[in-house]
């Protein structure tokens, strides 16, 4: 006899007690009740007494048993509730064993399987996470990486139309970003040019050149640089002919001077002569302005064109006239103001 059925039985047990106790207690009021009537009419105290006693005594059977069928049901209740938390507590463990007695079973058809029969078996995995590795080293820019796994796709699955995809994407990939790193080292490049620092230009070039061996845009970096000096120098030359039209001197010196770096020896040949000419107008004016700032006795003044004078053209005669007085005027200049 199982749990459940002596559950019912004491259900059924209880009910009747109930009602057995319910019956007792009516008839027992309703005992009271007549006996009530009759000891009004009684006058023996005993007599009395003997009436009532039967309805007293159903009364408390009534109780008892009704006490005795409450007190069954509450007990019937606790056990319900109990065998409830056992069935509860039962199911869940028979569901953990079921899953690990799945889990173990595949663990042993795993440890079954051949190497042969493991790689059939799991080779849809294997070559999803291949796509995915290659993937992630494109993300990565690791394209030897990729070009590897490509080939390993070929080797391992046989797949040769999805590898070959696979390295065209890795080409696509590999020449985007190449493209994109020179395009942002010409753009520095070209700052350089702009501001015509040629060691700087050279050294960039040099540097693209290794890392982007073969690239078309960085083999013509050489014809680039020269090309900018060329037409920097054009420029100059314009430059300097017109200030030597307009009798600018300073200028024509300042720019003959840059222009030094960008002649060859035959095209100073050809201008040797305006050169010439440009450097005796500086002369003169350097001694018109020496003279002026002695005679003003701009002492200061003086000693800089002086030295100005001495500095740039040692071997002429104004030269060797300045160093005889330049003593003189350093020992003016250096008196109290005043005592001249």
């Amino acid at each position: 006899m199982n749990s459940e059925h002596l559950i019912k039985r004491s259900r059924w047990v209880s009910l009747i007690t109930t009602v057995v106790g319910a019956a007792c207690l009516i008839g027992g009021v309703a005992m009271l009740a007549t006996a009530s009537h009759g000891i009004k009419a009684a006058a023996d105290t005993p007599q009395a007494m003997a009436a009532i006693t039967p309805g007293i005594l159903l009364l408390g059977v009534g109780v008892l048993i009704l006490t005795m069928a409450g007190m069954i049901y509450m007990a019937v209740s606790l056990k319900i509730q109990s065998m409830s938390d056992d069935h509860w507590q039962y199911e869940q463990l028979r569901g953990a064993l079921e899953t690990h007695r799945q889990l173990l079973e595949g663990i042993r058809d795993s440890a079954a399987l051949s190497d042969s029969a493991k790689q059939i078996a799991y080779r849809h995995k294997d070559r999803d996470a291949l796509r995915h590795a290659i993937r992630e080293d494109i993300d990565k820019n690791d394209y030897d990486g990729a070009y590897w796994l490509a080939a390993e796709m070929e080797r391992r699955f046989g797949n040769r139309q999805e590898a070959a995809q696979f390295r065209e994407m890795v080409e696509t990939a590999r020449k985007g970003f190449i493209a994109r790193e020179v395009h942002e080292a010409l753009e520095h490049f070209d700052q350089l040019l702009k501001k015509f620092d040629w060691p700087a230009a050279v050294r960039e070039m040099e540097q693209l050149t290794r890392t982007f061996t073969g690239h078309a845009d960085v083999q013509r970096l050489p014809e680039r640089i020269q090309a900018a000096k060329e037409n920097h120098k054009r420029a100059l030359l314009k430059e300097w002919k017109d200030a030597v039209t307009k009798e600018d001197v300073d200028r024509s010196v300042e720019l003959l001077k840059q222009l030094d770096q960008y002649l060859t020896p035959g095209e100073g040949e050809g201008f040797k002569e305006i050169a010439r000419d440009v450097f005796k107008k500086q002369l003169q004016q350097l001694g018109v302005q020496f003279a002026l700032q002695c005679n003003d006795k701009n002492w200061g003044e003086a000693i800089h064109i002086g030295e100005q004078i001495t500095d740039q053209f040692p071997n002429t005669r104004i030269a060797a006239e300045v160093r005889e007085v330049m003593p003189s005027l350093r020992e003016k200049f250096n008196q109290p103001v005043g005592a001249i």
